[in-house]
């Protein structure tokens, strides 16, 4: 008796053991019934995506052939000084030696090397003269496009970012007629080149529109406010943070999703579905609404079968779903974008160079890659979470595996005769 009472016991208790870690699994699922071990068997089993093979419709336009676009922008560089002779404003030497003339201490030199020069009136000594101002005026322009090309080659991006400007508003200055001393003047020393719109100074955004063949969609617009952004404001390199984070989409896409499943699963119909827009993608308290790479998936005869799961097992199900939808949706944008900008090109009507649309093509690329690079990690801790559960999984069956044990052995020892003597004395009595 003693022995059947301990068995009783240690069978209580495993079996409150059982209990207790079945709420642990999924809180969600255990708040309606308790959630069974089949139950849990099949949330960890659906970790993995369940429609793989479906073939998902194109999420993006045929691209188009691509072709040679870009100009080339001239550089202080590229000056030599038969260049800088036809292009130099005489005026300006003029004023200048009319000012060194005049003013403190030079005015004495400059009064005797004039005297001296006319004193002998030939024309090699004028020339002469007139040769070494402008060589020596040439020679210092030289020296300050040498330090700019050394600081567009820098390892800083501001600087990087800074010098493509000057060389841009340089080559317009020049276009315009102006003079390479004062070009250089009001490009690189003033940065007066905000009335320019130069494509070097624009953000992001403002150069694809303008300057690109990339069509700026209102999802590709969303999606660029996950990255973040540079432009030149007077003369003053700055920089803005990503808009959103990639978590925050996920989630309150996950959300949104989830509730358009429960509106499927109770018979609505998927023409009254809404897509998910971009401009009320982040608002996890909104309507119900459901992706475009998510149609194919919840119009399938698959998807209308898990009406037939019990309610535990039905809500697990929603909710393994709408993480892998949102998680897929996530990945097709991200995919959709990278392959966008690796095939953007210069417009035909663009005045922009060849190295700036590649510039900016690699600085997309490095972000699209980091932002992949949080996608990943994401997946990760979901695989990390559904590791945990599976652990836990294993639990429950190595706890059930013993109460049936215990169960079959307190059964065997009930069902089995006891020999003792009054039993069979009793046997013979009932006999007579």
């Amino acid at each position: 008796m003693k022995q059947s009472l301990q068995i009783y016991s240690r069978t209580t208790q495993l079996a409150l053991v059982l209990t207790l870690a079945l709420l642990v699994v999924d809180p969600v699922a255990a708040a309606n019934d308790p959630v069974s071990i089949d139950d849990i068997r099949f949330a960890s089993l659906i970790g993995i995506p369940v429609f793989s093979s479906a073939n998902p419709s194109p999420s993006s336009s045929p691209l188009s052939m691509a072709e040679f676009r870009g100009i080339s922008g001239q550089s202080c560089a590229s000056l030599d000084f038969n260049t800088f002779l036809h292009r130099f404003d005489p005026h300006e030497l003029l004023a200048e030696l009319r000012q060194s003339l005049l003013s403190g201490a030079q005015s004495e030199i400059s009064n005797y090397l004039v005297a001296l020069a006319y004193s002998a009136p030939t024309l090699v000594s004028v020339l002469e003269m007139t040769d070494r101002q402008v060589a020596a005026r040439f020679n210092a322009f030289a020296q300050t496009c040498a330090s700019q090309q050394v600081r567009a080659s820098g390892l800083q991006d501001a600087e990087r970012r800074l010098a493509r400007a000057s060389e841009q508003c340089f080559a317009r200055e020049i276009a315009r007629g102006t003079s390479p001393t004062d070009a250089y003047r009001q490009c690189s020393v003033a940065r007066n080149f905000d009335n320019l719109t130069i494509p070097a100074a624009l953000s992001t955004i403002d150069f694809l529109r303008r300057h690109s063949d990339l069509v700026v969609t209102p999802r590709i617009e969303f999606l660029l406010a996950l990255l973040p952004d540079e432009r030149i404001v007077g003369g003053n390199y700055q920089v803005r943070p990503p808009k959103t984070t990639l978590v925050s989409f996920s989630d309150a896409l996950q959300v949104r999703s989830r509730l358009a499943l429960d509106h499927l699963i109770d018979g609505t119909a998927l023409s009254t579905i809404a897509e998910c827009t971009p401009d009320s993608m982040l608002d996890p308290s909104g309507p119900a609404c459901l992706p475009r790479s998510a149609t194919t998936v919840v119009g399938s005869p698959a998807f209308r079968g898990a009406r037939l799961l019990r309610p535990e097992a039905r809500s697990i199900f929603k909710e393994a779903l709408s993480s892998q939808i949102a998680m897929t949706a996530v990945y097709s944008d991200l995919l959709d974008l990278a392959q966008q900008i690796s095939r953007m090109n210069l417009r035909n009507d663009s005045d922009a160079s060849a190295n700036e649309i590649l510039s900016r093509q690699r600085a997309l690329q490095d972000q699209m890659m980091h932002m992949l690079s949080q996608a990943d990690l994401q997946l990760k801790l979901q695989e990390s979470k559904l590791k945990l559960a599976r652990t836990q999984l294993l639990a429950l069956e190595r706890a059930q595996v013993g109460l049936h044990a215990a169960a079959d052995e307190l059964q065997s020892k009930q069902s089995a005769p006891i020999f003792s003597l009054g039993n069979v004395l009793r046997l013979f009595q009932d006999r007579n």
